[in-house]
């Protein structure tokens, strides 16, 4: 039972992660945010690399581009 919940929240963790990675992208197009696009490049590369990390350490799917999109993914 614990494991299964462990394994929950890093799901939740990752969706969240995903969230704040589509949110970077978005920002990263805007040309408010020109001058800062260096550390929002930063800032994805991170998220990039917990999200492979926690995904290979709890063998958890990592979320499919698609959702990073907001979409549902149709079989």
């Amino acid at each position: 039972m614990a494991e299964t919940f462990r394994k929950s929240k890093i799901e939740h963790y990752l969706t969240a992660l995903a969230l704040r990675r589509l949110t970077l992208k978005q920002q990263l197009e805007r040309e408010e945010y020109a001058g800062i696009r260096d550390y929002l490049r930063g800032q994805l590369c991170a998220i990039d690399l917990i999200v492979n990390e926690l995904s290979s350490e709890f063998a958890v799917e990592p979320p499919s581009p698609a959702s990073d999109k907001g979409e549902e993914t149709k079989p």
